[in-house]
């Protein structure tokens, strides 16, 4: 067991917590980053100009359906809305590792309000899917 620079031990999982939200953010940010780059690399003219042909024009992968016909095309607007979907799952991916965390160091209680959260979290976006 580490002690921290306080004298106090660190939370069981935060290393782990770490580990997901700084490999989901600086994957979701690079992914968002190559899209765009890519997007103006092939039509930069037309997006910054405004003469149509955009990064988000009727053609953009914008719905998550979209996504894999978009990637498999590669189109940019899919990518950048890849990375986004990646930042989005971020959080849920860090609080599913403390979870797993909790349940390894025998700590059932955190672990099912981890488990109460993550479902909370996929019936919020099964509502606003719906919509």
């Amino acid at each position: 067991m580490t002690i921290t620079a306080q004298g106090e031990t660190p939370e069981v999982g935060a290393r782990a917590v770490a580990v997901v939200l700084r490999v989901g953010g600086v994957l979701g940010m690079a992914l968002v980053l190559a899209g765009l780059a890519t997007g103006l690399s092939e039509n930069g003219a037309a997006w910054v100009h405004g003469t149509g042909g955009g990064l988000l024009d009727g053609s953009a992968a914008l719905r998550l359906s979209d996504l894999a016909s978009g990637l498999r095309h590669a189109r940019s607007s899919a990518v950048m809305l890849l990375g986004m979907a990646v930042l989005v799952a971020t959080p849920a991916a860090g609080v599913a590792a403390a979870g797993l965390a909790w349940l390894r160091s025998r700590q059932p209680w955190l672990a099912a309000v981890a488990a109460v959260v993550i479902l909370l979290l996929v019936v919020a976006g099964g509502l606003g899917a719906a919509e």
